[in-house]
């Protein structure tokens, strides 16, 4: 069976869309859930309004800011199925094409995993948030990079990793993102905030900064020798259901 994952963060709108709608459960066997330190609309009442669901809550302590790629670490560290999906709570049609990414599994070869079309038709394209994969391949990689806490960047970079030992099979069919790309605004903020459902507001880091950290992972991407690495959930969390 394959484990569905989401990350979420202050949207209890679309987390209870995603679980009416997206979370099926003749072809997921659970949810797991990481809420990234929401601290005013928490994931945990939501969640409690379907307790005939086999979802998991995990909660990050603290708001840290953008954290997306530890919550998925934190994800992955409880996934007991042989295959995990990896997805974002504003996606559509996971639920619809479901028995679609089943078939694939059931035939996979040894080194393939699957990732998807996002968009609308004039403007799609292969994403790096939304793959299924075995999770003792995915553990190859060592990991989502947490460095890049705080900064909506990263997932590119991990995505070339997994590219170096495993075949992605591109699975035609378009999810739809029901959120557009948020306008990025840099300021002297110290942990990365959302004000409205249009906008992200990120730390303001030098050129010499970004540089560095992108170049640091990408030193590690050249040398698998260092991909398993003690340096990932560096923050506190616990679990909640």
């Amino acid at each position: 069976m394959i484990t569905l994952i989401t990350t979420y963060f202050e949207d209890p709108r679309r987390l209870r869309d995603f679980i009416e709608k997206e979370f099926d459960e003749n072809h997921y066997s659970e949810l797991i859930v990481v809420d990234d330190g929401s601290p005013l609309q928490p994931a945990l009442p939501i969640v409690l309004e379907y307790p005939e669901k086999n979802i998991r809550l995990f909660r990050v302590k603290n708001d840290i800011g953008f954290n997306s790629h530890g919550a998925r670490n934190l994800a992955m560290k409880h996934v007991e199925t042989e295959w995990a999906h990896m997805t974002d709570i504003d996606r559509e049609g996971i639920g619809q094409y479901s028995p679609v990414l089943w078939r694939y599994v059931k035939t996979s070869h040894p080194t393939e995993y699957f990732n998807f079309i996002l968009g609308h038709p004039r403007h799609q394209f292969v994403t790096h948030n939304d793959y299924c994969v075995r999770t003792k391949d995915w553990w190859k990689s060592g990991g989502y990079d947490e460095e890049f806490t705080n900064w909506h960047f990263g997932d590119r970079i991990f995505i070339e990793r997994l590219n170096s030992y495993l075949q992605p099979t591109t699975i035609h069919v378009s999810l739809k993102p029901t959120r557009k790309s948020r306008k990025w605004v840099e300021t002297d903020t110290t942990i990365t905030y959302y004000p409205n459902d249009e906008t992200v507001v990120h730390p303001s880091y030098s050129e010499e900064y970004k540089e560095n950290l992108i170049n640091i992972v990408k030193e590690r991407n050249e040398n698998p020798d260092t991909w398993i690495r003690d340096n990932i959930l560096q923050f506190e969390w616990e679990q909640l259901i």
